[in-house]
């Protein structure tokens, strides 16, 4: 099997997550309400309303969110890729 670039996944992931991160933040601030339902659908129904915060979203905290998934990614997609080639090729 072929090896994967470490790096490029790891990039490639960051860059999803990040993405996803702001597009979640527009659904936010434009249909907060539905976006909210809509993510208690995805955990079948739980009440987020306990969790659901009260401070009002601003340009600094969608900026936190975003960079930090982009840390996130980059190490999970680093991660993925090291762990997919020790089995792809049998070699550490």
């Amino acid at each position: 099997m072929n090896r994967l670039s470490i790096l490029s996944v790891g990039i490639a992931l960051s860059v999803t997550l990040a993405l996803m991160s702001m597009l979640c933040a527009l659904a936010f601030a434009i249909w907060p309400d539905a976006t909210f339902d809509f993510f208690a659908a995805l955990t079948h129904g739980l009440d987020l309303g306990p969790v659901r915060s009260t401070v009002p979203m601003s340009p600094g905290r969608v900026l936190y969110g975003v960079l930090g998934l982009g840390v996130v990614g980059l190490l999970a997609g680093v991660l993925y890729a090291s762990i997919y080639n020790v089995f792809a090729t049998g070699r550490r």
